[in-house]
């Protein structure tokens, strides 16, 4: 199914000393769709709730003078699809892909993933991002390690962990 309105997501580090700060203050944020903790390069993955683009460059902007905030990246989610909404009590999985192949084939071949939630190609430093969700962070890691290897075009993948994840109403 395609989407009209497209997401935005921002990629965070914080200083471990204020992270549950950080998150808290966060969690407040009624312009913020998703909160959730990260394994990984990062420390936190944020979703904004739609809207115009100067307003979502305000929103990053409130979001990096956050005290703990060292630094953030931002991407926006472009074409793509949603195969179901998430939920808070279930892990997460974001995973960030660069293709050796159109963008095109490897969404089209994401659809029939079990426990996909959305993918989307983005411009930047990945080409596209995917959101999983399985019973446990275990699932996610063997689908992530098994089945993404089986997709065709992949030419770099790093899967992000969230054991919990707050999701506004």
């Amino acid at each position: 199914m395609q989407e009209t309105n497209f997401p935005t997501y921002v990629f965070a580090t914080v200083n471990p000393a204020q992270a549950n700060k950080v998150i808290a203050e966060l969690k407040q944020n009624s312009n913020i769709e998703l909160v959730a903790p990260v394994t990984g390069r990062y420390d936190l993955v944020l979703r904004l709730k739609q809207a115009p683009q100067d307003q979502v460059y305000k929103w990053v902007q409130n979001i990096r003078q956050i005290q703990g905030v060292q630094s953030t990246i931002t991407t926006m989610g472009f074409n793509g699809f949603t195969n179901g909404k998430l939920q808070n009590q279930l892990p997460l999985g974001i995973s960030l892909f660069n293709t050796s192949s159109t963008f095109d084939s490897v969404i089209s071949q994401l659809k029939n993933f079990p426990g996909l939630v959305e993918a989307w190609t983005t411009p930047g430093q990945s080409d596209i991002l995917a959101l999983w969700q399985a019973k446990t962070t275990d699932e996610i890691v063997k689908t992530a390690v098994e089945k993404l290897q089986t997709l065709h075009g992949i030419s770099r993948s790093e899967t992000l962990l969230a054991s919990s994840l707050f999701i506004h109403a």
